[in-house]
């Protein structure tokens, strides 16, 4: 499994071996701190498997629960029926748990005086801090694909929870966008999978198609998404080709300077923002 750190992105493509050329971008919502970074993305070693999540920025720790999302649906690979992607949300809530009981008691133990040290201080920090842990539970949205070989090429099949996007691009033109397909779809209340409650089977949507040699597949978190649906969907006429030619060019400090451009032109949400890009590598 390849995971883009919230420090900078893996090199998914060191091995011109594999037959999908894949890379992650992503640029924090504030670009001095990284590290609070709450989307989540990841890549199976063989690009057959993606995976991103976006933590709701309401949520205390999304950004670790997002990386565990993440990271175990490459893991445990569920297949992508209702029963078996409410059992693995489960697992994922049951893990949740144990690891967060961890840390409180790691925390707990670090925090208790010695013998010496006389009685604890408790300071006003100290119980903002337990009272929002103990009211907050861990949100975020998550978009999974799995690529397959098929006779012609490759298929492929996502699933979604929430409004992180997967854009189907080809020959320059939006064929398809799921979980939303309108930029005016947007709000701010996704669905989200969380870690106080099972996830329920209405809030899954599901997407299965073929990716051909020229086509590009984008798995995207929602301020990006929402741009692109809009100045690159059906209604942007002649010039949403522009777009796509810009987005299959980018590299890793064109994709900085894109997001911040955008941001500057007030033409997008400052959020933690990823990409994931998948293209057939050309044959011939």
């Amino acid at each position: 499994m390849n995971a883009a750190e919230p420090s900078g992105r893996t090199d998914l493509n060191a091995s011109t071996e594999s037959p999908l050329d894949v890379h992650v971008y992503r640029v924090p919502s504030m670009l001095e701190r990284p590290q609070e970074w709450r989307d989540a993305a990841a890549v199976k070693g063989d690009r057959t498997a993606f995976a991103l999540s976006d933590g709701a920025s309401s949520a205390y720790r999304a950004g670790p629960w997002s990386r565990l999302l993440t990271e175990r649906y490459l893991t445990e690979a569920p297949d992508h029926s209702a029963e078996s992607l409410t059992a693995w949300a489960e697992r994922c809530r049951d893990r949740w748990s144990a690891l967060e009981e961890q840390r409180k008691k790691g925390r707990a133990q670090a925090a208790a005086p010695r013998p010496a040290e006389g009685p604890t201080v408790h300071h006003h920090r100290d119980f903002w801090l337990y009272d929002a842990e103990a009211r907050s539970v861990a949100a975020a949205t998550f978009l999974g694909l799995k690529v397959h070989r098929a006779p012609e090429g490759w298929s492929f099949e996502a699933v979604a929870v929430g409004d992180s996007c997967l854009l189907h691009v080809r020959e320059n033109s939006l064929w398809h966008a799921f979980p939303l397909d309108d930029a005016r779809q947007f709000g701010s209340h996704p669905d989200l999978l969380t870690a106080g409650a099972p996830l329920l089977v209405d809030r899954i949507r599901h997407y299965r198609e073929q990716l051909h040699e020229h086509d590009m597949v984008l798995l995207v978190s929602d301020a990006l998404a929402e741009v692109l649906l809009a100045q690159g969907g059906p209604e942007a006429g002649a010039d949403a080709a522009r777009w796509w030619r810009v987005v299959r060019r980018l590299d890793e400090t064109a994709f900085l300077r894109f997001v911040t451009g955008l941001r500057a032109a007030r033409m997008i949400e400052t959020d933690d923002t990823t990409m994931i890009r998948i293209r057939p590598r050309a044959t011939g």
